[in-house]
Parts: C-alpha cells; sequence; structure tokens
C-alpha cells in the first residue's frame, strides 16, 4: 500500500481521465454526474477539504444532487477521503459497498522487461491515434457489447479527456481485434477501456496493447502506469500480474439503497 498523499495524487489522475459531463463542488469534494453512465463519473470524488461546511451539510447535499438527476447517490472510497471517518459514516447510514476494486500500479520498464515484443505478434498490427477515433469507439463498443444509449454519454466522456491521450487499435490479420485506451498526465499513463472481441481473445492482443501504450508513454517521459481493476476480474487480475503490475490501494463505492 501507498501513503494517502501517493493515493490523492493517482485519484486526481484517474479523474482527469474520465470526465463527468457534470461536476459541482461541495466543500471540497466533487460531485460527478454523466446520466447514470459509469460509476466513476456518476459519484463523488470526496477527496478534499475545505472547511466551508459541516458534513452533515455536504452529505444532505449530496443525496439532493443525486436525487435531482434521478441517480443513487455513490461515493468512491479510497485512503484519500477527508475526512478520514467517511467510509464509516456511510456504512452507519445505510450504504452499501459496490464494486472493490484494485488500483495497480507499474514502471513503464517493467511492463517492457515483461511484455513480448509484437515481434512474437506476427499476425498483430497495432495504431496508436491521439484524437478521438470513431472506428477505435465503434469497435470497444461491440467488445463491451455496449447499448446506444450508453455508448453516447462513453463517447461524451471520452471526447471531454483533457491530458493526453492515445486510442490504440489492434488488428489480428488485417481485422479489427481490441482496443485499449491511455492517458499521460504528470509522468504517469493511465490505461483505460482494454477490450477485446470474443473470437480474438486469449492470442495476446492485450499483452500487444499494454506494450504499445508503455513504448507510446515513454516517447511523452512516462515513468510508470496506473489502471484499475475490480477485485472480482480474476483473469484480467492475473493478466496484469504477469505484466508486472502490483496493487498500490484499493477503492470501493458506497451507495445509498
Amino acid at each position: 500500500m501507498i501513503d494517502p498523499q501517493a493515493i490523492l495524487m493517482l485519484e486526481t489522475l484517474a479523474a482527469h481521465a474520465w470526465p463527468a459531463a457534470e461536476v459541482e463542488s461541495c466543500g471540497g469534494w466533487q460531485l460527478r454526474s454523466a446520466q447514470g453512465v459509469t460509476r466513476r463519473a456518476n459519484s463523488v470524488w470526496p477527496n478534499g477539504e475545505d472547511g466551508a461546511l459541516a458534513l452533515e451539510t455536504k452529505l444532505a447535499h449530496v443525496e439532493r444532487f443525486y436525487a435531482e438527476r434521478n441517480l443513487p447517490a455513490r461515493y468512491q472510497i479510497s485512503d484519500a477521503m477527508q475526512p478520514a471517518e467517511l467510509d464509516e459514516v456511510l456504512a452507519a447510514r445505510g450504504y452499501a459497498v459496490e464494486a472493490p476494486t484494485t488500483v495497480q500500479v507499474a514502471p513503464l520498464r517493467t511492463l517492457l522487461e515483461r511484455l513480448p515484443s509484437l515481434r512474437h505478434y506476427p499476425a498483430f498490427e497495432v495504431e496508436v491515434s491521439e484524437e478521438f477515433d470513431p472506428a477505435w469507439f465503434d469497435l470497444y463498443c461491440a467488445a463491451e457489447r455496449i447499448d446506444d444509449r450508453a455508448a453516447a454519454v462513453r463517447r461524451s466522456i471520452l471526447e471531454r479527456i483533457a491530458p493526453l491521450h492515445g486510442f490504440v487499435t489492434l488488428y489480428a490479420d488485417a481485422t479489427p481485434a481490441a482496443v485499449g485506451l491511455g492517458v499521460i498526465e504528470e509522468g504517469w499513463l493511465g490505461v483505460f477501456s482494454m477490450a477485446t472481441l470474443p473470437e480474438f481473445r486469449r492470442r495476446g492482443a492485450a499483452r500487444a496493447i499494454l506494450r504499445t501504450l508503455a513504448v507510446w508513454a515513454q516517447l511523452y517521459n512516462a515513468h510508470s502506469a496506473y489502471l484499475q481493476v475490480t477485485e472480482e476480474n480474476l483473469p484480467a487480475q492475473r493478466l496484469y500480474a504477469s505484466a508486472g503490475f502490483r496493487t498500490a490501494y484499493r477503492y470501493h463505492y458506497r451507495v445509498k439503497p
């Protein structure tokens, strides 16, 4: 595990990399909403405190904010939370735990040492676009089976990303097969939206995309990578562990029933 300041830094980078449609400040917290699509973009980022409001006032404001948008009140809880007892307070108010997740980190040099060079995958070709790529997005939606409504919201999130970003498309025998997204800020590569079409899984596509992202990030002087993976996603946990990622900390959501 890492110290709360390092957690705060990574939580800040991750918030920048997945920007909600609406963000409202509340006593140092950020209340995020995006029509209910993805937990991160529809939850409180409770990692700041400006002393302007009492905790009870903030909690009540959060519940009004989400009720007005017909969304459940939800908090993203990590050891960077302010106040430090927030998780206990929410538990006492009946908020349930949702989606326990690990945040994993790795030096880019470790990824490049552990992930095979693309010459080991002669059937693969990769492209990196630093602009939003509609073809990339269509492939992502197909691989993740995202419906039209959710797709429109996710597209708007991706189009709002402000830090440097790269959309990776992998082709297998010239057929679009897999995608990934990298976001670079403060020397860190955030890895997001990894997805492979079912018929191309277990052939090394994810490893090839991770290596491509690491090579691309080094061009911009990045030194390390981070990603989030739910605790229940054991195949992804195994993949990332083999690439050299290690758990730095955990977070979960607290949601009002």
